[in-house]
């Protein structure tokens, strides 16, 4: 089978890609196919983000035994920079969740991912997508989930503006969905509740062991006093959160740049102005006294 062939035969485009029923013979062969091709020299990079997109939804279905991916990407993960690596956690996470993987790294990983770095990459919206998939499960422990809540609040502080009303919404959705880790906004005023004294360990790689959940979030906290309106009422609806509130979405958050919250803002502008234009009009006609005269001696 020439090159050009085999990779189309292994790694579909969606035009051409059709719906078949492979038996398991034509599962196995596939498997032998794919092991071979990838672990060859023939893969540039663009291939390689190709067959990492592909993995979770295109390639797996085909396999007989999807496990076998499982070297491929803890390689990726290991070689490759930061986009294809929340794409090789996307392929282990499925090979976690649907084919009883055992990874015992795959949190500490992602957890890792979480630097400054990530706001500023073309990736950020499918890495926020998948990290919302990868918290979703209710069966994680509250150590865990708090130390993602933790490290996304402190790098609230430091992120641009535009992408603060995103963390605040991903955070506010993790304790709706995982109310043990709740006690991180009702704990009162303590030792560990102020940037002197935080329990938080910040320099531990792994999220179990951060002590995030006797901490809280006083950065959030902080947030309610931003100068931008936006990134306020977003923090003081995670501050003021009740039992009863549900999941918000995020999607709409995702993309959204400084040229977006500009025009907002100066779309709000423009409504506030023309609110006070029409109350200076109303004033000018109700209250104004009848045998008013223009006190012109006062500017003589």
């Amino acid at each position: 089978m020439k090159e050009d062939k085999l990779i189309e035969y292994l790694f579909p485009t969606k035009k051409k890609r059709k719906s078949i029923n492979e038996s398991l013979d034509d599962k196995q062969k596939y498997d032998a196919r794919l092991l071979a091709f990838l672990s060859s020299d023939k893969l540039d990079a663009t291939l390689y983000r190709r067959i990492l997109l592909q993995i979770p939804t295109k390639i797996i279905p085909r396999m007989a035994n999807p496990l076998l991916l499982a070297d491929f990407l803890t390689s990726s993960y290991e070689t490759q920079n930061n986009a294809s690596k929340i794409l090789s956690l996307h392929g282990l996470y499925v090979l976690m969740t649907r084919y009883n993987l055992e990874y015992a790294f795959f949190f500490g990983k992602l957890y890792s991912l979480l630097t400054i770095d990530l706001f500023s990459a073309k990736y950020k919206a499918r890495f926020f997508y998948l990290l919302n998939i990868f918290l979703q499960s209710s069966h994680l422990p509250a150590n865990l989930v708090a130390s993602f809540a933790k490290r996304l609040a402190r790098l609230a502080l430091l992120i641009p503006q535009h992408d603060q009303c995103l963390i605040i919404t991903f955070i506010y959705n993790l304790i709706v969905r995982h109310p043990t880790i709740r006690i991180m906004i009702d704990r009162q005023e303590t030792q560990s509740t102020s940037s002197f004294n935080d329990t938080y360990s910040c320099e531990e790689r792994d999220p179990n062991k951060t002590n995030a959940i006797d901490s809280s979030l006083w950065e959030i906290e902080s947030l309610t006093h931003h100068h931008h309106p936006d990134v306020a009422t977003c923090a003081l609806a995670l501050m003021s959160l009740r039992k009863t509130n549900h999941e918000r979405e995020i999607h709409q958050l995702l993309e959204i740049d400084y040229d977006e919250m500009f025009e907002h803002d100066f779309n709000r502008r423009i409504r506030s102005r023309k609110k006070k234009d029409t109350t200076k009009t109303i004033t000018a006609t109700t209250d104004c006294p009848i045998n008013y005269d223009t006190a012109i001696s006062l500017f003589v």
